[in-house]
């Protein structure tokens, strides 16, 4: 890698570490001054010097040494006027679309045949329009998504939820083009943010995908809410919000509005907006609703509940699948396979090898001279 992208990953990795230079410099037995020259790439860095680097940031060495994906760097060039970040999520966007790049060389991941045709909504009618259509070719109907990272998976679109912090930035989503295999979807969001935002973030950042601008280098604020209008049209469409409401009829306004918003797994912002979007709710009542800040126990009083899903750490199934069968098949080592996984599975976790046939022992013995005796 050139030096001076080796320097600025080294200085992101340690900012997002919280250290000095002074910190990292003692923690490897350097000066202070060779941390300084190599984060402005004026020093080679030996490669011992690297992985004990990479250890103390708690980076993997794949983050320090391969290509960045030419979409993240977009992405980091593009204004933030439309979407929040921070070093960390550039860092964890950066290195997961790498991740996923190595494992679609590798044959692991297949390319995505997402629709080109596809582009930005206009308008709110279109946002659903084209939600249902997206639905319609994953098998959805009108229920709720229970699964949604593998629901994303089979649209091309790759998860990985980070822990940045309850008021840290929501998420981003990258292209990934492989040298031979084609495209997928790189999308990193914020595990620690309350369920309903992390559904939410996630089918927005799946909006990105589809609509073939992942790294939102030319959003509008007017894009991004016909976005925003997909993805909840997409996570509770019309005819299902409909169906619950009906199925409640007898309960009262907040009660009903409760029923939705734990069948499709919404935040309550969420669900009264939909409501109001779909009709369900004049003006006044979603004024009324917003001023009510259930808590969990409202939702239990009603017998309502639902299984919380993409925390952090989390990956898709498909790339945690992807991962292991390349560490099964010998095509990962299991430092990179563990790499790989961030922590959703440690080494004791991990499927047990088959023991070497025997036409591997042979092959291994090939060209070896046979040991003979002297008596």
């Amino acid at each position: 890698m050139d030096k001076v992208v080796l320097g600025q990953r080294l200085a992101e990795a340690r900012d997002v570490a919280g250290m000095t230079q002074e910190s990292v410099a003692r923690a490897v037995g350097l000066e202070r001054t060779a941390i300084v020259h190599l984060e402005k790439g004026e020093r080679n860095l030996r490669v011992p010097e690297l992985v004990q680097i990479s250890q103390v940031l708690g980076r993997p060495l794949s983050y320090f040494v391969e290509a960045p994906v030419p979409a993240a760097v977009s992405r980091r060039s593009a204004p933030h006027a439309t979407h929040d970040s921070t070093k960390a999520l550039d860092v964890e966007v950066d290195q997961f679309a790498a991740d996923l790049r190595g494992l679609v060389d590798l044959g692991l991941v297949p390319p995505s045949d997402r629709d080109h045709g596809l582009r930005v909504p206009r308008t709110h009618h279109e946002a659903e329009v084209v939600a249902t259509s997206v639905r319609d070719r994953t098998g959805l109907g009108s229920g709720p998504i229970t699964d949604l990272g593998r629901t994303c998976e089979l649209l091309g679109l790759y998860t990985f939820a980070a822990n940045f912090g309850e008021t840290g930035p929501d998420g981003a989503c990258v292209e990934v083009e492989s040298a031979s295999s084609g495209r997928a979807g790189a999308a990193v969001i914020n595990g620690a943010a309350g369920s309903g935002r992390r559904r939410m973030t996630l089918a927005h950042e799946l909006g990105h995908w589809l609509f073939g601008d992942a790294y939102d280098a030319q959003a509008s604020l007017g894009s991004e809410r016909m976005i925003n209008s997909f993805a909840i049209h997409f996570l509770a469409p019309r005819a299902g919000v409909s169906a619950v409401w009906r199925d409640h009829r007898e309960w009262p306004i907040h009660d009903r509005a409760l029923a939705v918003g734990a069948v499709f797994r919404l935040s309550w912002t969420a669900t009264i907006s939909q409501l109001r979007n779909v009709e369900l709710i004049s003006h006044d009542e979603r004024e009324r609703l917003a001023a009510y800040h259930p808590r969990a126990g409202d939702y239990l009083r009603l017998g309502l509940s639902w299984n919380d899903e993409i925390n952090a750490p989390y990956l898709s199934p498909a790339f945690i699948a992807a991962c292991l069968t390349g560490y099964t098949s010998s095509k990962l080592s299991e430092a990179r396979v563990l790499e790989l996984l961030r922590g959703v599975l440690d080494a004791d976790d991990l499927p047990a090898l088959a023991p070497p046939s025997m036409d591997a022992y042979r092959s291994s013995f090939q060209g070896h001279p046979t040991a003979t005796s002297d008596a």
